[in-house]
């Protein structure tokens, strides 16, 4: 079967691009029928949009640097000072203190530590010194006494001091890290929205104002794959929005074959789905084209009675344009031999099928038969004849109201 196709872009590999932001054209890089490859920069647009977004990020991420910078320095100030505590906790002598903890940043910790700590060191070595004295009566036990008190002050002080900063480091700490969340956050919402705008990898240097300059608000529009621009709609200095269409670039790598089938060859549509096709152009006598059916056509065109085949074809070499009319050979069906008449030969007699058969000079008799497919104006006979068997084809409906009038009269007699 032969029937004249079509060839037409492919609708699955054409963009029309438009911008993600509003702004003025700053360069146009292509020309209408200029082949690009895929992530060439189409054009460059300058957005206050994409500038105030590139500078926010610019100072999150600052921000983010100094919050992990802070929280480094709480976090080691809480260890160390921690630490200390622990130490001063078991009775290490200051000298040692100083000597372990002398380049361990903890800020003003160590000297409020260190200073209610030598209180309570010397006060504990006054205790300890007049009791030896007192228990030898060289003192007075009111010395002793206050010694005692002098004592129990420094340690409720020392320990109180130790609580207190045990409250301010992890406090601080814990403040250091929210900020540090809060700073990551921020950074995180401000590298999302120039995502949404198509930065999917941004350097820091990408946006950093003092590397930029000016540049830092333009916006590039790239290709979205390797095609021809086949739509320019812009120039120098337009004004273009998210609604503004930019370029139309399409894929000639593959094309599309549209055919209008005629609703008689739909068993034959059926079974071409997913199979390949041959065809023919006009402009390349005796080159052959091959296309894969991908839809055989659901719906039937009212007015011209043809179903809709689509087919893709590769195109390597750019040979097939849109717009050109070539030549289907699609495969024939073939069925097996079939038993058949013409269908003026089948009539309805009551609730039968039949046909007329001869059966002597004048005669004929009302065959019972079963029918199956029906094409081209003739019916399968699939039981109720023979091969060779003739039936009438003209004047069926005289044979037929014949039959009934001598059958209503042979009721009537026997009534």
């Amino acid at each position: 079967v032969r029937v004249t196709g079509k060839v037409a872009i492919n609708e699955d590999r054409i963009s029309h691009i438009y911008p993600l932001v509003s702004g003025r054209v700053h360069e146009v890089n292509v020309q209408f029928g200029d082949r690009v490859k895929a992530g060439q920069v189409l054009a460059v647009i300058d957005s206050q949009e994409v500038g105030r977004a590139k500078l926010t990020l610019y100072q999150r991420t600052l921000e983010t640097r100094l919050a992990e910078v802070n929280h480094k320095w709480q976090h080691e100030i809480a260890t160390n000072t921690l630490a200390l505590i622990a130490e001063l906790s078991r009775g290490v002598p200051i000298a040692e203190i100083q000597v372990r903890f002398k380049d361990k940043p903890m800020g003003n910790y160590r000297e409020r530590l260190l200073s209610a700590y030598s209180q309570l060191y010397k006060a504990r070595v006054d205790y300890k010194r007049l009791k030896e004295l007192s228990e030898k009566g060289i003192t007075a036990g009111k010395s002793f006494i206050d010694a005692e008190a002098a004592r129990d002050a420094a340690e409720a002080a020392f320990w109180a001091a130790v609580e207190q900063i045990k409250f301010q480091v992890q406090r601080d700490e814990l403040s250091a890290r929210q900020e540090l969340e809060q700073a990551s956050t921020a950074e995180a919402v401000s590298r999302e929205l120039l995502t949404i705008l198509g930065y999917h990898q941004i350097a820091t240097e990408d946006i950093d104002p003092a590397v930029q300059g000016e540049c830092i608000s333009h916006y590039e529009v790239k290709a979205p794959f390797d095609g021809v621009v086949i739509g320019k709609d812009i120039v120098l200095l337009d004004h273009v929005d998210p609604k503004t269409r930019m370029f139309s670039v399409a894929d000639f790598s593959t094309v599309w074959v549209r055919a209008d089938i005629y609703e008689k060859y739909l068993p034959l549509l059926r079974e071409l789905a997913g199979k390949t096709i041959q065809f023919h152009s006009q402009s390349y006598p005796g080159r052959t084209f091959q296309a894969n059916v991908f839809y055989a056509g659901e719906i039937v065109d009212e007015k011209t009675r043809t179903l809709d085949m689509r087919a893709l074809a590769p195109n390597p070499e750019g040979l097939l344009k849109p717009g050109m009319f070539v030549q289907l050979e699609l495969p024939s069906r073939r069925f097996p031999d079939v038993l058949q008449v013409p269908s003026s030969a089948v009539t309805q007699l009551e609730d039968e099928t039949v046909v007329f058969v001869p059966v002597g000079e004048g005669a004929y008799e009302a065959r019972p038969v079963k029918v199956g497919r029906t094409a081209g104006g003739a019916v399968e006979i699939l039981d109720g004849l023979e091969e060779g068997e003739s039936v009438v084809v003209q004047g069926v409906f005289a044979l037929k109201s014949e039959l009934l009038g001598a059958n209503v009269a042979e009721a009537g007699h026997q009534h």
